[in-house]
């Protein structure tokens, strides 16, 4: 690798601290590190300063935050087919892979060729009004439908290549990615799924009914979801990864599939996601009062 992208979460001074030291490291390696004003004038002294654009067309993107920050940066380097690997400053960090003292080590053995790159679905949601489209949207996690700031149930038809499924009366939907399903899908009742399994998950948001159980269909599937036309003063909310944000018209149509594009996650070990099942989201562990 001849260029590594340092991407810290600038609200993390602790990430900022670990950039410059990275930066340093990196140089003395042979590698040119790569950053933007965000980094800190400290590390922009040992390494080339560019646009996030540029940083994402690097040979690797180190993302220094938790797995929001890598959502943020996973937007600019998916397309552009970068690999990630990220260093853990969250909470718990499903999708960043490194504590932060094991960084120069886990480092070593990617430029020595020592990993693996763990190829992820990428969720495609395609904003229709009317005839025209309106947008479209790539998520990492998941897209989510969900009531406005009232505390009013929604009413959401939910179709699978075409052919109705269900109404939901709920608070939402979650359509969710294989490695979404151990974010808000696992906290609205979803199944966890390992990253590998070609599937998407369809979990409705507090359901109005004891029936209602997530969905799990097959990842070439394409589900459309629209509003109840006659709850036309009901506001709805598309959100992207839980970043991105856009109003909804009640005859709004919101199509999600796979994705063309794949997340390049770099893993340091093959079963690097069950361990992940104990150690962060303390998988079976019971606890005591």
């Amino acid at each position: 690798m001849r260029t590594i992208g340092i991407a810290p979460n600038p609200l993390k001074r602790e990430a900022v601290e670990l950039t410059t030291k990275l930066a340093a490291w990196l140089a003395t390696r042979g590698v040119t590190p790569m950053v933007t004003t965000d980094a800190g004038e400290a590390a922009r002294s040992n390494a080339m300063v560019v646009s996030e654009e540029h940083l994402a067309e690097c040979d690797l993107l180190l993302v220094l935050g938790g797995d929001g920050t890598m959502l943020r940066w996973g937007r600019l380097a998916v397309p552009r087919g970068t690999p990630m690997m990220g260093v853990n400053f969250g909470r718990y960090g499903f999708i960043t892979e490194i504590h932060p003292k094991h960084v120069t080590d886990a480092l070593e053995k990617v430029l020595t060729g020592e990993y693996y790159i763990s190829e992820r679905v990428v969720l495609k949601a395609t904003l229709t009004r009317g005839k025209k489209k309106i947008d479209e949207f790539h998520a990492l996690n998941d897209v989510v439908i969900s009531k406005g700031p009232l505390a009013r149930m929604l009413a959401l038809r939910t179709s699978v290549n075409g052919r109705f499924i269900v109404t939901y009366a709920a608070d939402g939907i979650i359509v969710s990615s294989p490695t979404g399903s151990t974010a808000y899908s696992l906290s609205a009742g979803g199944p966890v799924v390992h990253p590998d399994v070609c599937v998407l998950l369809i979990t409705p948001i507090c359901p109005h009914t004891l029936t209602a159980r997530s969905l799990v269909v097959p990842d070439c599937d394409k589900i459309q979801i629209t509003g109840d036309s006659s709850e036309s003063d009901t506001e709805m909310m598309l959100t992207i990864d839980g970043q991105l944000g856009e109003h909804l018209l009640q005859t709004d149509k919101v199509e999600i599939t796979k994705s063309n594009y794949t997340a390049k996650l770099i893993q340091l070990e093959p079963q690097s996601f069950y361990r992940k099942l104990q150690t962060r989201l303390r998988w079976g562990e019971r606890f005591s009062g």
